[in-house]
């Protein structure tokens, strides 16, 4: 997320060969406990690490 913020769910699970469904959830725990946030549109946003 640091060298790409815009990077998506899709991305992310083959890089991390994982299901987009497990990024998902793993994101949205990150969210909740304000290690990162995400910025701007769904399609145009960007991650950003706190």
């Amino acid at each position: 997320m640091r060298s790409n913020p815009h990077v998506t769910r899709k991305e992310l699970a083959s890089l991390l060969d994982s299901t987009p469904y497990s990024i998902k959830y793993h994101l949205r725990q990150l969210t909740v406990n304000g290690i990162i946030k995400h910025e701007g549109s769904t399609k145009a946003g960007k991650w950003l690490i706190l």
